[in-house]
């Protein structure tokens, strides 16, 4: 099957073209119009925001009149307010908050600090303190106070009020590793000794033997040393109480109690203390 080849006709291809160039032109047009329309509303907010703004941090309206503390047992809000600089008066907006929070956790006592504005004139901070679990003595006559997580964060004073068992037995000089992990062996014998159901407050001092632990603790109107050495604490805690439970049956009281014997793990040796 043939057919006559008709060539197409220049006009309309012409005016195709023209209309295709028109097409475009529009549609570029359309984007451009977009963005300009766009970028107007942008600087408009921008500039709304910035005047917002600038009202907000220069009006009598938002001044710091209050601020309230959460969370606080040991440190001062006198002393933390102090270190903060914070001043009454001042616009809340123009408090730089992590600056104030970063000043108050230079505070020993205090692990964290979270601020928030509460408008229009209150700025709220709660304090996470350490928790104290122990002292810890560094040579003769440093004393430290460490945290539940093996910190030590703070020498320990008078002024704090401290009643806690005092750990012996380390040394400045030990390698920070070493001292690191004797501080947590120390922290998991007191949780095994209240978890024996005796009272961490009995306890005066935990000492850290190159074998093992020795505890001092109160019993009457004295101290008992008990040594436990370095295995099986939760069983030897638990001969413990067996063990004074016989002698306050016989009416005694030991004034140590050797619970590490290697040859003899089922035996306690008592030394009794002196009847008066």
């Amino acid at each position: 099957m043939t057919g006559a080849f008709r060539p197409v006709d220049p006009a309309v291809m012409r005016r195709a073209a023209v209309e295709a160039e028109r097409t475009a032109f529009k549609s570029a047009l359309d984007a451009a119009l977009r963005t300009l329309a766009a970028a107007a509303l942008s600087a408009a907010l921008s500039l709304g925001a910035w005047q917002a703004w600038r009202w907000a941090t220069a009006s009598p309206a938002f001044a710091l009149n209050e601020i309230k503390f959460s969370g606080l047992l040991h440190a001062q809000e006198s002393e933390l307010i102090r270190r903060s600089g914070l001043v009454l008066g001042e616009n809340l907006f123009r408090v730089d908050l992590p600056r104030v929070a970063r000043a108050m956790e230079s505070h020993p006592w205090v692990e964290s600090a979270l601020l928030t504005r509460r408008l229009p004139g209150t700025l709220v901070v709660n304090i996470e303190e350490h928790h104290p679990a122990a002292l810890v003595q560094l040579g003769e006559k440093s004393m430290y106070v460490l945290d539940e997580e093996g910190r030590l964060f703070k020498r320990a004073a008078a002024e704090d009020g401290l009643d806690l068992p005092i750990v012996t037995g380390l040394s400045r000089q030990m390698p920070r590793p070493e001292l690191q992990l004797r501080l947590l062996g120390a922290l998991h014998l007191l949780d095994i000794w209240r978890g024996a159901g005796y009272a961490v407050s009995t306890l005066a001092e935990v000492r850290l033997d190159d074998d093992g632990y020795t505890l001092f603790a109160h019993q009457g109107d004295g101290l008992q040393e008990i040594r436990l050495g370095s295995s099986q604490l939760p069983l030897k805690l638990r001969r413990l109480a067996q063990v004074r439970a016989a002698l306050a049956r016989r009416g005694e009281m030991a004034a140590r109690i050797d619970l590490d014997n290697p040859a003899r793990p089922d035996q306690a040796a008592a030394t009794l203390a002196d009847k008066r």
